[in-house]
């Protein structure tokens, strides 16, 4: 069985949320979005810094409190450019 965790249960940058996540013994992580678009890393540096902590990318979070949005605050955030990626 495979161990993960979400960024956003982590606090700290980026940077110092991998390090803590490895050092604790997950196998991977849940990127959430902003935790991504808030550090300075490229898609690429990202990924190449999972790897050299040596955990793999489980799951990209893009979307949270969507539950229960009212009209039209949801059509809103369907309509976001993020959500091509459903």
């Amino acid at each position: 069985m495979k161990t993960s965790i979400a960024t956003v249960s982590i606090s700290g940058g980026f940077a110092e949320k991998l390090a803590a996540i490895a050092g604790a013994g997950f196998d991977g992580i849940e990127i959430f979005e902003q935790d991504f678009i808030a550090s300075d890393f490229t898609p690429a540096e990202v990924g190449t810094m999972v790897r050299d902590h040596g955990l793999t990318i489980t799951l990209f979070q893009p979307f949270r409190d969507f539950e229960g949005l009212p009209e039209p605050l949801r059509s809103r955030a369907f309509a976001a450019p993020r959500a091509s990626l459903i």
